[in-house]
C-alpha cells in the first residue's frame, strides 16, 4: 500500500512538474510583453513629429523638443531622450559621470536600437535619481542637453516636462508650439486626461484659427503632450496662447503660456539719424567734387586740343603764303 501511495504521488509531481513550468513562463511572458511595448515606443520616440527644418538638413542638430526635467515612478519603466542628427557620438552622464553607469549610480543603459540617443531603466530606483545630460558630437562642433530626472511628487496634479518657447515671425511664415507634462498613471475608470491649445484675448480662451492640433502620448500615457502648429502667419495670429493640461479628476490645472510676436523694425535713433545725414552729405560732397574735377579735365583736354589745331593751321597758312 506504501509503495502504490508513492507511486501515485510521484505521478502527481509528474504531472504538476510541467504544469507549474508552463504556469512560469506564462507569468514572466505577461510581465516581459508590456516591457516590450514601452521599450520599442521609446526607440520610435526620435523618428517621430520631428521639426520640419531637419528632414532636408545634414548638420549636427536636435530634431524635436527635448524636455529639461522629466518625472518617473519607482519600479516602473523610464526612458529619457536626447533626438538629434548629424552626430558621430553620444554621450550620456549622470552628475557628471560617463556611461555605462555601475548599479550604484544609474540603473540605466543605453538603447542601441535608437542609435544611442535613448537611454532606459526597466525598474526606477532611487539612485536613478538625479541629473543627466548627453552632448552630440561630429568632428567640429559638439551640442549639449541636460535633464533633470525627479520621482512624481504630486499624486494628483500635472508637472510640466517641456514649457513651450516664445517665438518671434514674420508674416507667412510657420510656427510650432509643444507643451508637455507628467500625469502619471489614472487608477479611476472614470478619469481621463485632457490637453487643448488657445488663444488668449483679455485673459479669455478662444480657438486658434488656421493651426492644427496633434496630441502625443509616452511611456503609456503617464507622459502627455500636445503640438500647435500654425502654417501661414497673419497678423491675428499674434499675441499670447496657452496650454492647458488636466489630469484625471483633478481640480488643478496646469496653463503655460507662450508668445508669438511680430519682427519688429528697428527704429533709428537720433544719433544714428545724425550719422546717417553727415554721411550721405559727406559723400555727396565728395561726388560734387569728383564731378567737378572730371568736368575741368575734360574742358582742358578739349582746350588743349582745340589750340593744338590751331597752332597747326596757323603754320600750314603761314607756309602756303610764302610760296
Amino acid at each position: 500500500m506504501a509503495m502504490i501511495m508513492a507511486a501515485r504521488r510521484r505521478s502527481t509531481c509528474n504531472r504538476c512538474t510541467p504544469i507549474a513550468s508552463a504556469a512560469g513562463w506564462l507569468l514572466l511572458l505577461v510581465m516581459l510583453v508590456p516591457i516590450a511595448i514601452v521599450t520599442v515606443s521609446a526607440e520610435n520616440h526620435c523618428s517621430e513629429h520631428r521639426y520640419e527644418h531637419s528632414l532636408n538638413t545634414t548638420h549636427l542638430q536636435f530634431t524635436k523638443e527635448i524636455p529639461d526635467r522629466e518625472y518617473g515612478v519607482p519600479e516602473q519603466f523610464k526612458s529619457l531622450h536626447c533626438c538629434g542628427k548629424g552626430y558621430r557620438s553620444i554621450e550620456w552622464f549622470k552628475d557628471n559621470k560617463p556611461q555605462p553607469w555601475s548599479s550604484d549610480v544609474s540603473s540605466f543603459i543605453v538603447n542601441p536600437a535608437a542609435a544611442n540617443q535613448t537611454i532606459f531603466s526597466i525598474r526606477l530606483k532611487e539612485n536613478d535619481i538625479g541629473n543627466y545630460s548627453c552632448i552630440l558630437r561630429n568632428e567640429t562642433h559638439a551640442i549639449k542637453h541636460e535633464i533633470e530626472l525627479r520621482f512624481q511628487d504630486q499624486l494628483d496634479n500635472p508637472m510640466p516636462t517641456f514649457r513651450p518657447k516664445d517665438l518671434t515671425v514674420s508674416v507667412g511664415e510657420s510656427v510650432r508650439f509643444y507643451c508637455e507634462a507628467f500625469v502619471g498613471n489614472l487608477y479611476l475608470p472614470d478619469a481621463t486626461n485632457e490637453i487643448v491649445w488657445n488663444q488668449m484675448f483679455d485673459d479669455h480662451p478662444h480657438n486658434v484659427s488656421d493651426s492644427m492640433q496633434v496630441n502625443v502620448t509616452r511611456e503609456e500615457g503617464q507622459i502627455i503632450g500636445s503640438y500647435l502648429s500654425i502654417p501661414n502667419i497673419q497678423t491675428h495670429h499674434y499675441g499670447r496662447y496657452r496650454c492647458q493640461i488636466v489630469s484625471g479628476n483633478s481640480a488643478q490645472k496646469l496653463n503655460l503660456s507662450v508668445l508669438l510676436s511680430p519682427v519688429e523694425v528697428t527704429a533709428i535713433t537720433d544719433t544714428q539719424l545724425s550719422m546717417l545725414v553727415y554721411v550721405m552729405a559727406t559723400l555727396l560732397l565728395v561726388l560734387v567734387i569728383l564731378f567737378a574735377w572730371i568736368c575741368r579735365t575734360v574742358q582742358q583736354r578739349t582746350s588743349s586740343k582745340k589750340d593744338n589745331r590751331c597752332s597747326a593751321q596757323f603754320i600750314a597758312n603761314s607756309e602756303h603764303e610764302n610760296v
